[in-house]
């Protein structure tokens, strides 16, 4: 399984790989330019093969980024393990709460 990767494409962040508690930071500073730069932020995280609560840290981190600018932010492709893991976190309203969200 190859390392977590971000790209690029359509106005859309792409992840894919294994997102972990090792490279999520690499991932986050290499998003921050595009969150500044878009009015619509999207996040398609369909082809992550791996991810656990790291995921969540920067789900969250991008929902605040995107605040701040006034930006909405729309996930897609988020698994349903991802999703349990922010229930069991407490995080799942949030997530859901600040973003347009599709599964």
């Amino acid at each position: 399984m190859k390392k977590a990767d971000i790209t690029f494409e359509n106005n859309t962040i792409l992840l894919s790989g294994k997102l972990d508690f090792f490279n999520v930071m690499s991932v986050y500073q290499k998003s921050l330019n595009f969150i500044k730069a878009n009015e619509v932020i999207t996040i398609d995280c369909t082809h992550l093969e791996e991810a656990n609560s790291a995921t969540i840290a920067l789900m969250i981190e991008w929902i605040k980024r995107a605040k701040e600018i006034s930006a909405p932010v729309k996930f897609q492709g988020v698994s349903a393990d991802i999703m349990a893991i922010a229930k069991a976190a407490g995080l799942d309203s949030i997530i859901l709460d600040s973003a347009m969200f599709k599964a």
